[in-house]
């Protein structure tokens, strides 16, 4: 299955010690099939509020929620495609553009997020923004 920007998965499912939550694809993949990748957690008592959504922004979010950015990733194709092949991941509907800005705004915005993800990411927003001067 191709990858894109936007899309969501829960993960993981059918494991009584985790409970699953949204991931978001945050980024294209790249030439090597590496993405960014986020998941959201219940805004209860969560340190980083970098990025909130509220119940109405996704289907699956049924209460106030935000994105995790200390567990945010760089993911590779085989690791969600294996999950879902492997029935532990389902995929979602996606996310809005709208909110998608929000999130790759928050993986440089945010105090919790990996070094090597902000780059990665900050990285990803240059390239886009290089191709669409490019083509105009």
């Amino acid at each position: 299955m191709p990858f894109r920007a936007g899309q969501t998965y829960l993960y993981p499912l059918d494991d009584d010690a985790r409970t699953e939550h949204l991931w978001i694809i945050a980024t294209e993949p790249d030439a090597d099939g590496r993405f960014a990748t986020a998941s959201l957690t219940s805004l209860k008592g969560a340190k980083d509020q970098t990025v909130t959504l509220s119940k109405n922004e996704h289907p699956f979010i049924k209460w106030d929620s935000c994105i995790l950015y200390r567990l945010a990733e760089i993911a590779t194709i085989e690791t969600p495609q294996g999950n879902l092949d492997g029935g532990s991941a389902r995929m979602q509907q996606s996310v809005r553009a709208d909110i998608l800005e929000l999130i790759l705004d928050g993986f440089i915005a945010s105090d919790f997020t990996k070094n090597r993800v902000r780059v990665f990411v900050r990285e990803y927003r240059r390239a886009v923004r290089e191709r669409r001067d490019h083509e105009s």
